[in-house]
């Protein structure tokens, strides 16, 4: 997802766009709790990033591939078979075939696949752009801003694109403040059904 396009970066207040297409997705057996995490593009090495995405917390998992085959959705889905898993689009047709439901592409996709894209609402919460992590707090006030203006069963919670270029011990801080964040601020919302509730 583009700068801009369908993203909200974290200390951005206003400029959400789409929302994620739950009934889509549920359709395809992919559930997912409110703020999903999950990263966009590339990670850094070899695609066999899955199990450590799972370990993190993640709740969409991916190979860590810059375009994903068959056999990297495989591995991926043996390594971490209870977790969605997302791929980045190369032959959307054959990620498909392959059971993959839920693809980044900008692109169309075949029937019975989720096109995750910038046209999906996101707070993009970890970005490339600097080797430090995030400080999950602020993550976690960004997902809060965002859920509370456009629901928190709309939105992503991204890491990337970008994190390919950075190192892997520096990709895992910054994705340990992702899923930190994220469950902080599921931790806020929850609170405030909560007292909307009352006694």
């Amino acid at each position: 997802m583009p700068r801009g396009e369908g993203v909200i970066h974290p200390r951005q207040r206003s400029g959400y766009r789409g929302r994620v297409r739950r009934v889509e997705l549920e359709r395809l057996g992919i559930h997912l709790p409110a703020l999903p995490t999950v990263v966009l593009g590339a990670l850094p090495g070899d695609p066999l990033w899955a199990e450590r995405l799972g370990a993190l917390g993640l709740d969409v998992v991916c190979s860590g591939a810059a375009a994903d085959t068959a056999e990297t959705v495989a591995r991926a889905a043996a390594a971490v078979p209870h977790r969605p898993l997302k791929a980045l689009a190369g032959d959307a047709a054959a990620l498909v075939a392959a059971g993959c439901r839920l693809i980044e592409s900008a692109g169309p996709l075949p029937e019975g696949a989720y096109r995750l894209s910038a046209a999906d609402g996101a707070v993009a919460a970890v970005s490339s752009a600097a080797p430090l992590a995030e400080d999950l707090n602020e993550v976690a006030r960004a997902c809060v801003r965002a859920a509370r203006a456009l629901g928190a069963a709309n939105l992503w919670v991204t890491a990337g694109p970008g994190l390919e270029t950075l190192a892997r011990r520096a990709v895992e801080a910054k994705l340990v403040a992702l899923v930190e964040g994220a469950h902080q601020a599921r931790l806020v919302l929850a609170k405030d059904q909560f007292d909307l509730a009352g006694p």
